[in-house]
């Protein structure tokens, strides 16, 4: 899914966390450091700077050379991936739609984990948040998330309250978190600064063009995801569409106060947006903020 340009492009980045997670400080973690971790990996051959204390002694013997426990340092960033798989993530008024948009950017974030030596978990959201990879951290399950995701069914009942429960609960690690959907759902205010306070969370809002303003038009008749009854949507009429433009306004203007209140991350994109490259620039830029 992703060409050689764009994980070159990838490659540049650092992951981040914008605040200090138990256990894990905050700021830029590129590689794997060979001293100071807690998990061990595997033995090296003695390089000029290594510290004596981290000699495997009974192995350099049988060996005959000097050899090194090599560990994964204690500031790897634990990396939680959550794509929203419901059935209005499968809408498009354009060539991609935004389950696409979502299984490219999910591909991008977990590529970025794994070739700064960090590790990513994969949960696919619909009535309820289901674990695909725990702590991967190969090009294998790179590669095999977005298929994952774009093959996944859809429940015609969504409850993205699940998510929130599901962050907030003593047994997941602090992390850092993305989650992937469209956002349509009221999010719950308290929870949602229990898992805030928790993780270091960001929320990428997937949208098509249209879902943004509507265009002027003959009437549409749509079907509803949640029960497929029939829809009117008033396109042909300004005054509709200047109230529908207000009131998608002021929902969106509500999720993102709400992150700034907590302390969470938003970014939104669309379905003809470059949004590889606004990615990365977020990455890069708006997550160290």
């Amino acid at each position: 899914m992703l060409d050689a340009k764009t994980r070159t492009m990838l490659d540049s980045i650092f992951l981040r966390t914008r605040k200090a997670l138990k256990g894990r400080p905050s700021g830029p973690m590129k590689v794997k450091l060979p001293s100071g971790g807690m998990d061990f990996i595997e033995l090296r051959e003695y390089e000029p700077g290594d510290e004596v204390r981290h000699i495997d002694w009974k192995s350099s013997s049988r060996a005959g050379r000097i050899l090194i426990k090599k560990f994964i340092h204690d500031q790897e960033i634990s990396l939680q991936i959550i794509a929203d798989v419901g059935p209005r993530m499968n809408y498009s008024t354009t060539d991609i739609t935004k389950k696409q948009v979502a299984a490219e950017i999910a591909t991008a974030l977990a590529w970025v984990a794994t070739s700064s030596g960090n590790r990513f978990s994969f949960f696919k959201l619909n009535k309820y948040l289901e674990c695909s990879f725990e702590d991967a951290k190969g090009e294998k399950e790179v590669r095999a998330l977005g298929a994952i995701l774009l093959q996944a069914p859809s429940s015609l009942k969504e409850t993205g309250l699940n998510v929130w429960k599901s962050l907030a609960q003593k047994q997941m690690p602090r992390s850092l978190v993305f989650i992937l959907s469209d956002f349509y759902e009221i999010i719950p205010e308290g929870l949602f600064a229990s898992c805030s306070k928790k993780h270091d969370l960001h929320l990428i809002r997937i949208l098509d063009p249209r879902e943004i303003s509507l265009p002027r038009s003959a009437d549409i008749s749509a079907k509803n995801s949640g029960d497929l009854s029939a829809t009117t949507i008033y396109s042909s009429n300004k005054d509709f569409r200047d109230r529908y433009q207000v009131l998608f306004e002021q929902h969106e203007n509500k999720i993102k106060n709400l992150c700034k209140k907590v302390g969470a991350g938003f970014i939104r994109f669309t379905c003809l947006d470059p949004f590889l490259k606004q990615l990365v620039n977020y990455l890069n830029s708006d997550l160290k903020n």
